[in-house]
């Protein structure tokens, strides 16, 4: 897929690769990451990506433990369900320290 121009078999190629690599991680794991990352970027100040991005991340961890060996799709996504557990435990910890903190008005 070009974005200027008309495609060529090596777009087409990194197309088919990534659509892959997409199609074997766990979609909620995905989600995890992206929501940590929006809570990351806006210091939690909105608590529900940070939370969601929590909940979803434990879901996809579980269900990902729970899949069977022989099971003939493997789903990826250890990592990234981990890594948006941890960014946004991190921005709901920055919105704690920021709400927590006094203003002399």
């Amino acid at each position: 897929m070009a974005l200027f121009g008309r495609p060529t078999a090596k777009d087409d190629e990194r197309a088919a690769v990534w659509g892959e690599w997409i199609r074997d991680r766990h979609p909620l794991a995905i989600a995890s990451l992206v929501l940590g990352i929006f809570s990351l970027i806006e210091f939690g100040a909105l608590l529900v990506f940070g939370i969601a991005g929590i909940a979803l991340g434990i879901i996809s961890l579980k269900q990902l433990h729970r899949r069977a060996p022989e099971d003939a799709s493997p789903a990826f996504g250890h990592r990234l369900a981990t890594t948006g557990i941890v960014l946004s435990a991190v921005s709901l910890v920055i919105a704690a320290v920021l709400f927590s903190r006094r203003h002399p008005f």
